[in-house]
């Protein structure tokens, strides 16, 4: 490989060590894992070759060195709720919710160095000053549903005027405003979340007022100018510094999200949510179905991708639940009967123990078959290799639903302060059992981390308190606000450093990686995990650490 000067490039290896001079000896400066950006400085010296990373300027041998990008899946550590940061080997971004915090705020300010990035309107710049740059263009982002430890911590970004967004896609659920003048009286309409209308299709009932367009959603926005609803003030702060950014409803009518089909090395399908077509009031509509309570619909009808590179798969399923995960089942495996009611009798069956009689055992042996049929049904769609785990590590889940995604490794976003304890000890135990191999792997961003944001060391308590007073003492309000930045870079930093778990592929090298809170040496900062595809059973395998 030719190296030329100023190029990005990208780490090759699982790992490697970039040092301060051209020998293996030399001194650590920074741990690199694959897939890792950096940038040709333009020296060669005995087969190593002069570079920029991660903040850092030092050597790495050629050898650890490739021209192409690699998919990498962030799960960041935004505390209560759900951020997924994706980068495509195209170099798209896509993020998908972002909690309630700033922590996905700061984790972008932090990656793509926001904060220092000058554009002109924004903190005082001018079209005079020097080396301004345009907002920088986020492609895609994926509102899974609207809970507020979902979205909320989406405004933070679409605030920031350094950002221009695109496209933003969502499940059609829109909490609103009550508008009891124009009401439908043959809707019925329930009072706890303000979700809109439903309309009654063979005694069963479907949320009609969904946002299925571009300009259904601009009005709605439009329309309702002061609002107590914090999804439609996220949407108006998203609007107000992004006029035409593009609302796209998703369903598995879409088949695959955005370009990311079969002509894609990347390939994204939509696995939900599921509507059902509905005739109300001399029309028809792509309906979702109401799932016991409007906490339940909201939930159960988030965006559910599955992605796919090479030979490697991937689950996001957003705040799933048994009730959603039923229906779901039931729709892709064609089966009548719900499989929850099959596993409680299955339960009820296995309780009788040795006083079980012959008709019972036969029942017991049906419910069996059955949920096995569904088993090898449902793995043709949902089986995978990674699997974000729904809802936070929620006891709200179906054990069949896990068989059926059959995964190596299970990723549980989770936050300290909730009063729901995610990851529950019965989701914990059953992610294992569930998963695939002897060793399934499960790790969790609030695992990640022993303690809350900011208190990880005490140096950096002292940090941010010399921050503070250093501010105090400064002289000019201008050099206030270059420590204030500082600080809040040192803060996103900190956001970036612990709990997010990074999936980093090219559809058959895989690695799950987490950083250690406290590194071993600058040459081992990283928790490192490979699968590797076996061609005999044509899946992916863990592979066990010998130390």
């Amino acid at each position: 490989m030719n190296f030329i000067n100023n190029q990005s490039y990208f780490v090759a290896p699982k790992s490697v060590v970039l040092r301060k001079e051209p020998k293996s000896n030399s001194e650590a400066l920074n741990h690199l894992i694959y897939g890792d950006w950096m940038r040709f400085l333009g020296e060669e010296n005995n087969g190593w070759a002069k570079i920029h990373s991660r903040g850092n300027y030092g050597w790495i041998p050629k050898n650890a060195v490739q021209e192409e990008r690699i998919l990498e899946i962030n799960f960041v550590d935004i505390g209560i709720g759900d951020g997924c940061h994706i980068v495509t080997p195209e170099d798209e971004i896509i993020i998908i919710d972002a909690g309630q915090t700033d922590n996905m705020a700061r984790f972008i300010n932090w990656r793509y160095n926001i904060r220092n990035r000058d554009v002109v309107g924004v903190d005082g710049v001018t079209s005079n000053d020097p080396n301004t740059k345009p907002p920088m263009e986020i492609d895609h982002v994926v509102i899974s549903h609207p809970d507020k430890d979902h979205y909320y911590g989406l405004k933070y970004l679409f605030d920031n005027k350094k950002l221009t967004f695109k496209n933003v896609y969502h499940n059609g659920i829109l909490e609103r405003p009550k508008d009891l003048a124009n009401q439908d009286l043959g809707l019925k309409y329930y009072s706890s979340e303000d979700l809109g209308g439903y309309a009654t299709s063979n005694n069963k009932k479907f949320l009609w007022d969904t946002v299925n367009t571009n300009v259904e959603m601009h009005n709605l926005i439009k329309r309702y100018k002061t609002s107590t609803k914090d999804y439609l003030e996220t949407l108006k702060a998203l609007v107000s510094n992004n006029p035409n950014v593009k609302f796209t409803t998703l369903s598995i009518n879409d088949k695959f999200f955005a370009n990311f089909d079969d002509s894609n090395p990347l390939k994204i399908e939509v696995l939900g949510p599921v509507t059902e077509k509905v005739s109300y009031d001399g029309k028809n509509k792509q309906c979702l179905i109401r799932l016991k309570d409007e906490g339940k619909t909201k939930n159960g009808h988030s965006v559910i991708f599955k992605l796919q590179l090479d030979k490697l798969k991937v689950f996001l399923g957003g705040d799933l639940n048994t009730q959603s995960e039923d229906y779901l089942l039931k729709y892709y495996t064609e089966t009548k009967k719900e499989v929850s009611e099959l596993e409680h009798e299955m339960t009820e069956l296995l309780s009788k123990g040795k006083n079980i009689n012959a008709d019972e055992e036969q029942e017991l042996l049906e419910c069996q078959a059955e949920i096995n049929t569904i088993i090898t049904k449902g793995r043709k769609f949902f089986q995978v290799d990674i699997a974000k785990a729904c809802h936070h590590g929620s006891h709200h889940f179906s054990e069949t639903f896990l068989r059926c995604l059959n995964s190596i490794a299970s990723v549980i976003s989770s936050g300290d302060g909730d009063s729901y304890a995610h990851p529950r000890p019965d989701a914990l135990g059953a992610f294992g059992k569930y998963g695939r191999g002897e060793r399934p792997l499960i790790f969790s961003t609030e695992i990640g981390r022993s303690t809350n944001e900011f208190t990880y060391v005490k140096e950096y308590i002292k940090e941010i308190l010399a921050f503070d007073e250093a501010i105090k003492n400064a002289p000019t309000e201008r050099e206030k606000n270059e420590i204030q930045k500082e600080m809040e870079k040192r803060k996103d930093s900190n956001v970036a450093t612990y709990g997010m778990i990074t999936v980093r592929t090219n559809g058959d090298k895989t690695y799950l990686m987490q950083k250690l809170e406290k590194p071993r040496k600058k040459s081992e900062k990283w928790d490192i995990h490979e699968l590797r595809f076996n061609n005999n059973t044509e899946q992916f395998e863990y592979v066990e650490k010998l130390h």
